[in-house]
């Protein structure tokens, strides 16, 4: 892939008080088999030093401090404007730092991603932290009774789950292109920052 197209993927990871959990997380990204990538840390100033951590042990990834805790929706929305700023950028990866990723993830879900050129949203399954032989999340919808659910929630993970189109995908660890990102009307913000943590990826499925 050439580096003047979009091709990178860029990992936005938004921690407060978790350096203990910033290792594995950021290792899963370092091992990834997909070459171009960058990783933008956005630190709701912590006081654990997980920000010097960072510039430390990873020091070809952007931190970006905050003097504040901004929340998720604002943090990941800090880390995609600093996302976009670099051209090659064709994909931005939203990981929460208790995540772990297969190391041929983001080949896989770029490589189906491009199958789809229309495509706004790609999740994976996301499995339990302790119990991976459980389902945390394939993807996230309105449930008749009109709460916010994470699909397969707490099936047991057969390998048997394909792709198929979905309501919207678990900003915990999911894959939104640039151009959806673009797209959207509503002031150069992706998600809705009055909803601080919870319930954003929801909104942004919904809109």
């Amino acid at each position: 892939m050439a580096e003047n197209k979009k091709t990178k993927a860029a990992f936005i990871i938004v921690g407060w008080n978790n350096r203990k959990l910033l290792k594995d997380c950021f290792d899963s990204i370092d091992k990834q088999t997909y070459p171009h990538k960058q990783i933008i840390y956005v630190d709701n100033n912590s006081s654990d030093g997980s920000a010097e951590w960072v510039n430390q042990h990873f020091p070809d990834a952007i931190v970006l401090t905050q003097r504040k805790n901004t929340g998720f929706a604002k943090g990941n929305n800090i880390g995609i404007k600093e996302a976009l700023k670099d051209s090659t950028v064709g994909y931005v990866v939203l990981l929460n730092t208790d995540a772990r990723l297969d190391p041929e993830w983001t080949e896989k879900i770029i490589e189906f991603a491009t199958l789809k050129p229309n495509g706004a949203g790609f999740q994976g399954t996301t499995l339990d932290y302790h119990k991976r032989e459980v389902v945390d999340s394939t993807h996230i919808y309105v449930s008749h009774n009109g709460q916010g659910t994470q699909g397969n929630w707490r099936y047991y993970y057969n390998g048997e789950l394909g792709p198929r189109k979905v309501f919207g995908v678990n900003a915990a660890v999911c894959l939104i292109t640039r151009h959806f990102i673009e797209a959207q009307p509503f002031g150069g913000e992706l998600f809705d920052e009055r909803m601080y943590m919870y319930l954003e990826d929801i909104d942004l499925a919904a809109r």
